[in-house]
């Protein structure tokens, strides 16, 4: 990391803090600009590459996002440090998740602390990261249901938008779309690593 020292300057923490939150360009840009070589570099480094830095950094910054939304977040140093070690732990995530070099990486893995409040963040986005992909892949019918469906709409409403004539068309479409939905992402690779890590 000494070779590629990462500096967060022009902004104060504060203003860090308010940009993330509301994602302003300049901010982000700057952040960007200032931390995402290092967090490639490590991520090269370990056995991935520019996309996978990629998706790292940018999970790192929707971490940061939720945690400052929720002032929940914890800087105890500064913000590209806060930042890189979140991307750090992100990758040795998906590592363990994927097994990828996994003799090579359990030095680095057992270093970590496992009391990282920051870990089940991860995880949870881990996941509705597979959920999302797989979501999108439904047919438009489908993500209409299950959309409604999540927001509690009751079935009257969701058989009156969709032109059914009863709830249990309604009942019978959102169980067959789950079921879909279940299967797809069960059969995903990423699925079947993140259950094993």
């Amino acid at each position: 990391m000494a070779e590629h020292s990462i500096a967060v300057k022009k902004f104060t923490l504060g203003q860090i803090i308010e940009g993330v939150k509301n994602r302003d360009n300049k901010v982000l840009g700057f952040i960007y600009k200032e931390i995402f070589p290092a967090v490639r570099y490590y991520v090269v480094s370990n056995g991935g590459n520019q996309d996978d830095a990629k998706d790292v950094f940018q999970e790192s910054i929707i971490i940061a996002y939720k945690q400052i939304s929720e002032n929940s977040i914890d800087i105890q140093t500064s913000f590209d440090a806060y930042l890189y070690g979140m991307a750090r732990l992100i990758w040795l995530k998906i590592l363990r998740h994927r097994k990828i070099h996994e003799k090579n990486i359990q030095g680095i893995i057992e270093s970590e602390s496992n009391d990282n409040p920051a870990e089940k963040l991860i995880d949870d986005e881990l996941e509705i990261r597979l959920f999302r992909k797989h979501f999108l892949k439904l047919g438009e019918e489908c993500r209409e249901v299950l959309k409604m469906t999540f927001d509690n709409m009751p079935y009257e409403e969701i058989a009156r938008k969709m032109g059914y004539k009863s709830e249990k068309i309604v009942r019978n479409k959102k169980y067959k779309c789950k079921e879909t939905l279940i299967k797809m992402i069960k059969a995903d690779p990423d699925y079947k690593e993140f259950k094993r890590g």
